[in-house]
């Protein structure tokens, strides 16, 4: 499946109340339309040739813990796992979506959606 492909199908899935409800809780922030498509889509992460891919639903929820970062505190959800540490995060106060290095904690890239952070055309 391309990148593409994936975003039109997620556009189509039926939304999980249960785990939409869940990373609310979680993350203490209502989830913006396209996460509650992509955490409704796959219980399993979705693997893209360039190598980046999709967390599953359990990566997502738990992101805090395995990734050793305060995405509370940073207002940021992880989402796309890009390799090298580097994952497509939303952020919650902007409503806009980038690219987030985990180590340095820093932002880069900042885009208003997802497709243009994943799909470089």
């Amino acid at each position: 499946m391309t990148k593409k492909e994936y975003l039109k199908e997620i556009g189509k899935c039926k939304i999980s109340t249960e785990r939409v409800r869940k990373l609310e809780d979680i993350y203490e922030y209502k989830i913006c339309e396209t996460i509650k498509q992509i955490i409704s889509y796959s219980d399993k992460s979705v693997f893209f040739d360039d190598g980046s891919r999709i967390l599953s639903f359990s990566e997502i929820a738990e992101a805090e813990n395995d990734l050793h970062v305060d995405f509370i505190k940073l207002k940021i959800i992880p989402v796309v796992d890009c390799g090298e540490n580097d994952f497509i995060v939303y952020h919650f106060d902007s409503n806009s979506w980038s690219l987030f290095n985990i180590i340095d904690e820093c932002t880069f890239k900042e885009r208003a959606s997802i497709d243009k952070l994943l799909i470089k055309e």
